[in-house]
């Protein structure tokens, strides 16, 4: 008996020992196996998270330069893939079937070097400042754009080109502008100094000397104000509140006080020829007076200045039922054609090299488009090299009026 109780006793002992053990498993298994199936799925978890998160921020990406008016491309870090925008498409003639990572390339190359998948990435991670390139006869410019890693984009740039050829026209305009009046002010300017200077040391000239030299200081002065006058008549023709001072004048009158006295001078000093074509006939319009009057001038000289001693030029009035023609045609040096397109552009002069000695700024017929435009006009010219000019202003012979008792 006392055999079979230590027995039992040691079957007990073992029984709870093997229980223990049994417990001490499966707590290991709840607080530690477990808590690894759980770190593995929250690791699987926030890795696909992250792939959500860069693949979101790509959609997005992608939507905002699909949606931009410049073109935009968007390398990858590792160069295996490559978005187009459509703006971007229409600038390398790509097709809708070649945006593959190889043709792009191969269309890039011939567009500019540095829109290649290697050197948009080279000079997004080298913050290289903005290029500007020339093609086709148009003006881009290149910024880039570094998509950073650790801002969750997964690496990459942006590549955006935006078309400047306006910006770039207007700002050779205003450089060209600035060494034309430099230019123009400096031999008037001289001339003063010299004249001026002369008068002060040879205090004995005779009268018709000082006389002679008085003149020149005079004219030369008025060129200057002319000069300065254009620019200011530009600045406020070229304000959007600018109106015109409109009323009933004789245009035939108007047009012959243009031909008069100061325009007979200038022709006079080449021998020029010029002929009035229209009749005597009084000719009522309604327009300001003086602006229109500015147009004629502007016309005019330029048709002096463009043509040579002994040239001609002729000026008619041709009236018709709702506009009237002013026509000034020349004989002298004409317009390339590449150039008739631009003759009315502010501070543009046709090819500097042949009219470097002709005094201008570029502002006459940039001005006369602009008045002749708020009287409801048009300004147009014809002309061939070595025939000639014709410049032909229309203007409507009445002007839109109010209904009396509306509100």
């Amino acid at each position: 008996m006392f055999v079979v109780l230590v027995l039992s006793a040691a079957s007990l002992n073992a029984y709870i020992a093997a229980v223990v053990v049994l417990a001490a498993l499966i707590i290991f298994w709840w607080f530690f196996y477990r808590r690894l199936l759980f770190s593995e799925a929250a690791f699987f978890d926030a890795l696909t998270a992250d792939m959500r998160t860069v693949n979101t921020q790509r959609r997005i990406l992608e939507s905002t330069v699909k949606h931009t008016p410049d073109g935009a491309v968007i390398v990858s870090e590792d160069e295996e893939f490559v978005i187009v925008n459509e703006a971007a498409k229409s600038l390398l003639a790509m097709f809708d079937g070649d945006t593959d990572v190889a043709s792009y390339d191969e269309y890039a190359a011939g567009f500019n070097k540095n829109l290649t998948r290697a050197a948009i990435l080279e000079a997004a991670k080298e913050n290289r400042a903005d290029e500007t390139f020339e093609s086709g006869g148009q003006h881009y410019k290149i910024r880039y754009i570094t998509l950073a890693p650790e801002k969750g984009w997964g690496g990459g740039a942006v590549a955006v080109i935006a078309d400047v050829t306006e910006y770039t026209n207007v700002e050779n305009m205003q450089k060209e502008f600035v060494a034309n009046i430099s230019h123009e002010l400096r031999t008037p300017l001289s001339s003063v100094k010299a004249y001026a200077e002369t008068l002060l040391m040879d205090t004995g000239s005779d009268p018709d000397t000082m006389e002679e030299f008085l003149g020149i200081i005079v004219a030369e002065a008025d060129r200057m104000t002319q000069m300065v006058e254009n620019e200011l008549s530009w600045s406020w023709l070229d304000e959007k509140g600018a109106t015109i001072n409109a009323s009933e004048t004789d245009l035939t009158a108007l047009v012959k006080q243009a031909m008069g006295a100061r325009l007979e001078e200038l022709a006079k000093k080449k021998s020029i020829t010029v002929n009035r074509m229209f009749a005597d006939k009084r000719l009522n319009i309604e327009i300001d007076r003086a602006l229109i009057q500015r147009v004629l001038t502007n016309v005019l000289e330029n048709s002096i200045k463009y043509t040579d001693e002994k040239g001609r030029i002729d000026v008619d009035i041709i009236p018709s039922q709702n506009c009237v023609q002013i026509v000034i045609s020349d004989n002298g040096a004409g317009i390339p054609e590449e150039d008739l397109s631009r003759v009315f552009e502010r501070f543009y002069r046709v090819e500097k090299s042949r009219t470097r000695d002709i005094e201008g700024t570029g502002l006459g017929l940039a001005i006369s488009k602009k008045i002749v435009e708020m009287h409801g006009g048009t300004i147009g010219i014809e002309s061939q090299v070595g025939e000639g000019t014709r410049v032909i202003v229309t203007l409507p012979t009445t002007r839109s009026r109010g209904t009396a008792g509306i509100l």
